[in-house]
C-alpha cells in the first residue's frame, strides 16, 4: 500500500497534533508545511525536519506541490471553506478541522466540490477515531443499558478574555458553539443514531446561551429531540469550566466517558475509564492506549486515501455528517442569537 504524503496549512497546536500522530502512521508521512510567517513556517519545518523547498508562504503553491498527495488545514474557522476548496480544486485529498466551515452552506459545498473532484474529505474530530468511542458504542448496541433515551455532552474550558484571541473574535469565528460546540452536538448525533450505525438527525433543536462583551457566544446550552424519543443536553463554553464529559442513559443503565474529547494529555498515552452503571452493580473499564491520540485519526484517514475511498466510516464524521453536524451547530447559534 502506498504512503499519503501530507501538507499542513497552518503550524499552530492542532497541526503540530496531527503532524505527532503522522509520525506513528504507518500509512502517512508528513512532506510539507505553509504558513504566511516564513519564520513560522520555518520552525515547523526544523520541528519536524522538513525539506527546505517544502516550507512554503503561499498556500497555493503548497496545493499546487505534486509530492503532496493530501492537505490538512488548521487555520481559524473562518478560512477553513476557502482553504478546503482551494486544495480539493488543485486535486488534493483533504482533512479540514472542526468546523468544516462556520455555515451548513459551506460545508455543504465543500463536500460536493470533493465529490466533484473524486478526492477523500474528513472534517477532523480525533477524538471519533479513538477507540474508546468504538468500545463506547459496542456497549451500547449490545444492549447492555437498553434502548437509549438520553445522552448528556459538554465541552466548556475558561479562556482569559482576549479580544485580539480568534475564540473572542467574530471576524476569525470565534465563540464556544463553532470553537468547542461540535464536539457534544456530534457525539449527540452519534450515539442518537447508534442503533442505525449513523449520525442522527435531530427534530428539535433549542438552545440559551450568553454573548461576551466581544460579541460571541461565550456560554450555550442546548437541548435536541430525536426520533422515537431521544434527547440530548448538550453545553459549551469558552468562558466558564464545564465537565468536559459524556453521559449516556439507557432504560436498563448507563455509560459515561469522563474524559472524551482528549483522552490523554500531552498526546498520549490514553488512559481511558468508560463507567457503566446498572441495577445489578457498577464497573469500570479501562483502556490503556501508548499511541499518540491524533494517531489513530492520521492513520484512519492516510490508508482510506490509500485506499481510493471518499470518506471514513462511522463512526468517524463521513461528509455527509458533517453537513448535518455543522446544520445543527447552525441552528444552535441561531437560537442563542
Amino acid at each position: 500500500m502506498s504512503v499519503t504524503r501530507w501538507g499542513l496549512i497552518g503550524p499552530g497546536a492542532i497541526a503540530r497534533n496531527f503532524a505527532d500522530g503522522l509520525a506513528e502512521a504507518p500509512s502517512g508521512a508528513l512532506v510539507a508545511v505553509a504558513s504566511r510567517s516564513e519564520a513560522r513556517a520555518r520552525a515547523f519545518g526544523d520541528r519536524y525536519r522538513l525539506d527546505g523547498a517544502k516550507r512554503y508562504t503561499d498556500y497555493r503553491d503548497l496545493c499546487a506541490d505534486p509530492d503532496v498527495d493530501a492537505v490538512h488545514i488548521s487555520t481559524p474557522h473562518v478560512f477553513h471553506a476557502e482553504q478546503a476548496l482551494m486544495a480539493i480544486r488543485a486535486g488534493k485529498h483533504v482533512s479540514v478541522e472542526k468546523p468544516a466551515g462556520v455555515t451548513a452552506a459551506e460545508v455543504r459545498t465543500i463536500v460536493e466540490a470533493a465529490a466533484r473532484e473524486r478526492v477523500f474529505l474528513m472534517e477532523a474530530y480525533m477524538y471519533l477515531c479513538h477507540p474508546q468511542i468504538a468500545r463506547a458504542l459496542e456497549i451500547l448496541r449490545s444492549g447492555e443499558i437498553g434502548k437509549l433515551r438520553l445522552v448528556r455532552a459538554t465541552f466548556g474550558f475558561e479562556a482569559p478574555f482576549d479580544p485580539e484571541s480568534r475564540l473572542f473574535s467574530p471576524e476569525l469565528g470565534g465563540g464556544a458553539i463553532l470553537d468547542v460546540g461540535g464536539y457534544p452536538v456530534s457525539a449527540a448525533c452519534l450515539f442518537a443514531g447508534a442503533a442505525e450505525r449513523r449520525f442522527a438527525q435531530p427534530e428539535v433543536v433549542s438552545g440559551t446561551g450568553a454573548i461576551g462583551r466581544s460579541g460571541v457566544v461565550e456560554i450555550a446550552r442546548g437541548a435536541l429531540t430525536f426520533a422515537d424519543g431521544i434527547t440530548a443536553e448538550i453545553g459549551c463554553a469558552i468562558s466558564r469550566p464545564m465537565e468536559n464529559a459524556v453521559y449516556v442513559e439507557g432504560d436498563k443503565g448507563s455509560l459515561s466517558l469522563p474524559d472524551p474529547w482528549t483522552p490523554g494529555r500531552d498526546g498520549g498515552p490514553a488512559d481511558v475509564r468508560i463507567h457503566v452503571i446498572k441495577a445489578e452493580g457498577r464497573r469500570i473499564e479501562e483502556l490503556r492506549q501508548p499511541e499518540h491520540l491524533f494517531a489513530f485519526e492520521a492513520e484512519a484517514a492516510s490508508r482510506a486515501i490509500a485506499e481510493g475511498r471518499s470518506g471514513l466510516d462511522w463512526p468517524a464524521m463521513a461528509p455527509a455528517a458533517s453537513i448535518g453536524t455543522n446544520s445543527v451547530l447552525e441552528q444552535w447559534r441561531t437560537e442563542v442569537a
